[in-house]
């Protein structure tokens, strides 16, 4: 698979957890809970997500199930701390709860996908 299909793959894989994510954020909002912590605890139900699919249809992995799964966290710690912060700054300035997230989404999303082809999953092997 050529590198441009595997990152429409990492972005189908990306739009179901980011899906899964806002769904959980909304629902928490909704039910009254503040936006911040309803964005970090669906940031947790979209990187699940986000893994099981990029490990089973975007990217080989070269070495065990079990190291990629450590990178992974490894790599979603740094997105949820790059989430948090963002999200934190644009609630700061004034922004919608749900602009902030998109716009939180974009960036953490180029991010996730340089470090899940080149490191998580082994120097990018392709499916």
């Amino acid at each position: 698979m050529t590198i441009p299909a595997r990152f429409v793959r990492f972005l189908g894989a990306g739009a179901t957890a980011t899906a899964l994510h806002y769904a959980a954020l909304i629902a928490l909002v909704s039910f009254g809970a503040p936006a911040l912590p309803a964005s970090a605890a669906g940031s947790v139900v979209g990187l699940l997500s986000h893994y099981f699919i990029s490990s089973r249809w975007v990217f080989v992995r070269a070495h065990s199930e079990r190291a990629a799964f450590v990178r992974f966290i490894l790599v979603s710690v740094l997105a949820f701390l790059l989430n948090s912060i963002l999200m934190w700054a644009g609630l700061a300035v004034g922004l919608h709860y749900l602009i902030a997230q998109i716009a939180s989404t974009l960036l953490v999303m180029l991010v996730n996908y340089v470090l899940h082809a080149n490191w998580t999953f082994m120097n990018g092997a392709m499916r």
